[in-house]
């Protein structure tokens, strides 16, 4: 190349604007060319009579692909578990199974989900937890066996194409290859320190709550989790039920959960001293006469951080149905 056609270069290179940055909206954030959002699954089952479908859709009016990576994996032990921990998966409708770590899932590894294309689906049956490379080992003390959270992050050149309903999870519970009933849980981004969760059904009695009818409750109960998905601090709180009138009936406290740990609960305990209670087993509430109490859970935690992922997700079980409740989330009271 002559001096001429290099000095030609090099004004056109000096000519050509450098490209903008994209405009956002919050709480995405701008990386790059691209703005991306965090999201999050918060409770996830597989294994012990339960597997979880993942699916992943970018809707056809995507202006492209949207890249979509696991930036996250952890039981509800957190950050204090440094042991081996994965999910045994595979794509639904094939046969062919993986044993996959957080390494093996992160962007350009072997398991990624990478960019998926305006109109296209990805689709992951997770049937087990794994606690050692066979997914053989039992689970250690203090875990949830067959519990985890995922973490994800989207991204895209155009803000409109960021979506947190693009990642949907369906836990299911099984009777051998039959579902018997299933959970729906959307991906979400929050890192709010409150949460007022409406519609709580419980059964106002303690000797009535947790009554069977085969393998159904006759009355309604509820289940409640919590994820420290990336706060650095240990997260404490406190969970109030009140009722339709707005008076607290009942209040508890949300014992530790560490960075990157999760507590599932159910609201009301089955029996005295159950591990799963949030609320005494004894409480007796006042009822409609349909003889359930419906009320409101209100959960405030302490320790969340700006940039951190908190999510709380809630279910009323009614017999064999399942409804998902919605948490309207806020930074104060």
């Amino acid at each position: 190349m002559n001096l001429r056609s290099l000095f030609a270069v090099t004004v056109l290179a000096a000519a050509l604007p450098a490209l903008a940055a994209p405009t956002c909206n919050a709480p995405q954030i701008v990386s790059g060319n691209n703005c991306v959002l965090s999201v999050a699954l918060g409770w996830a089952i597989a294994g012990l009579g339960t597997d979880s479908i993942v699916t992943f859709y970018v809707p056809p009016s995507a202006s492209g692909p949207v890249d979509i990576e696991v930036t996250g994996l952890s039981s509800n032990l957190g950050s204090t578990y440094t042991g081996y921990f994965g999910f045994m998966s595979n794509h639904l409708g094939l046969s062919t199974s993986t044993i996959s770590t957080l390494s093996g899932l992160t962007a350009g590894a072997p398991n990624a989900i990478g960019p998926v294309s305006p109109g296209q689906m990805v689709q992951l049956q997770i049937t087990q937890v794994c606690w050692d490379p066979t997914c053989t080992a039992p689970a250690p003390a203090s875990a949830v066996p067959n519990m985890f959270s995922l973490q994800l992050t989207l991204s895209s050149p155009s803000t409109a194409d960021l979506n947190p309903s693009e990642v949907q999870l369906v836990g299911r519970f099984l009777n051998g290859n039959q579902v018997t009933f299933e959970v729906q849980e959307p991906a979400l981004h929050a890192n709010s320190s409150f949460f007022i969760i409406p519609g709580i059904d419980l059964g106002a009695a303690p000797t009535g709550r947790y009554v069977y009818n085969g393998s159904a409750v006759t009355l309604p109960y509820a289940a409640l989790s919590v994820s420290n998905l990336n706060n650095p601090n240990t997260l404490y709180g406190t969970a109030s039920l009140q009722d339709s009138r707005g008076n607290t009936v009942a209040t508890a406290p949300i014992q530790g959960i560490p960075p990157g740990g999760a507590a599932g609960y159910l609201v009301m305990g089955r029996y005295s001293g159950d591990p799963l209670g949030l609320f005494p087993f004894d409480i007796a509430f006042s009822a409609g006469t349909d003889g359930i109490f419906h009320g409101t859970l209100v959960v405030s935690l302490n320790g969340v951080t700006p940039s951190g992922l908190t999510v709380v997700a809630a279910q009323d079980f009614n017999g064999d149905s399942v409804l998902n409740l919605f948490a309207f989330q806020s930074s104060v009271p």
